[in-house]
């Protein structure tokens, strides 16, 4: 009996799973804004642009809020959804999450919730939305236009999959009449309850942690990742085909020497290399490439 309750349990998160696949499958594009409502300020410690770059790794095509959006978007805003940043933190904990909204502000997808307990502000809340990503990593995203809602079909109140139970499709409002619509079921992962605790604060005492810094050229523009002792370089953006938005172009392992690394870095050929590394006081990342024999200094500059 025990047996087929679990075998039943892992259906059902199957089946919320595959739905939730299938929603998103219906949007092109994912608006990322310059600012989250829960912030004060703009891409506060990083994390609209941590968002943008984490959706390209994860294989969607993003836009950035008040920049131009393609003609097919002009013509049909229902072709994307906006993320939204939701924050629960409490008095010991960061807890993100993201709401996809569709055209209709309406919630088509929300992410597990992200936790992070380190104490400093910046690299917790770092840390709780790349946790809050391993929704967007298991769902094998795949834009199916087949899928897409025109701008004239409203869909009233998405469903929201908070139990495993099977679930009814949603219904269109069209000539005042209301109509079953055979549109994709939105399977929302719900988030756990708030526990009362203390928030990170600016004053806590500092640890190891995983901090995500953005660095550029007029070249390639990437994310370094501080993971385990180890930072990790993630494209951006590049000028270069042998760059890939969200592929890992280097690491760097720490030395006994302060910010000295040893550095295994892909170079603009696309060839893989072992070098050295630095950052200077003025915060800027210099790596050694090696140009037919003799040593060249490749200079990155932090992005603030």
């Amino acid at each position: 009996m025990k047996k087929n309750i679990i075998s039943l349990g892992v259906l059902f998160l199957f089946v919320a799973v595959t739905f939730a696949q299938n929603s998103l499958n219906a949007y092109k594009y994912i608006i990322v804004p310059d600012k989250f409502d829960d912030f004060k300020e703009a891409d506060k410690y990083q994390l609209n642009s941590m968002t943008k770059f984490l959706f390209e790794k994860y294989g969607f095509q993003t836009l950035s809020e008040n920049k131009a959006y393609p003609a097919e978007v002009m013509n049909n805003p229902c072709l994307a959804v906006t993320a939204k940043l939701n924050n629960a933190s409490n008095m010991f904990t960061s807890k993100v999450n993201i709401d996809l909204m569709d055209c209709y502000n309406k919630v088509v997808f929300s992410s597990e919730v992200g936790k992070s307990k380190i104490k400093e502000y910046k690299p917790s809340f770092q840390e709780a939305l790349r946790n809050s990503f391993i929704s967007f990593k298991e769902l094998e995203y795949s834009y199916n236009a087949d899928m897409v809602v025109k701008a004239e079909q409203a869909v009233a109140n998405p469903v929201k999959v908070t139990s495993p139970e099977v679930v009814a499709a949603p219904v269109k409002v069209e000539n005042n009449v209301v109509a079953a619509e055979s549109v994709p079921v939105v399977a929302v992962i719900p988030a756990k309850p708030v526990i009362t605790e203390k928030p990170p604060t600016e004053n806590s005492p500092k640890v190891q942690s995983s901090i995500a810094k953005s660095y550029k050229n007029k070249n390639i523009s990437f994310m370094l990742i501080d993971q385990n002792n180890q930072m990790v370089a993630y494209v951006k953006s590049s000028n270069n085909k042998n760059y890939k938005n969200g592929e890992m172009i280097g690491t760097f392992t720490k030395t006994s020497l302060p910010n000295v690394y040893r550095v295994t870095w892909k170079n603009k050929d696309g060839k893989m290399e072992a070098t050295t590394g630095y950052i200077d006081d003025g915060g800027n990342l210099k790596i050694d490439i090696n140009r037919n024999g003799k040593i060249e200094v490749v200079i990155f500059e932090v992005e603030n």
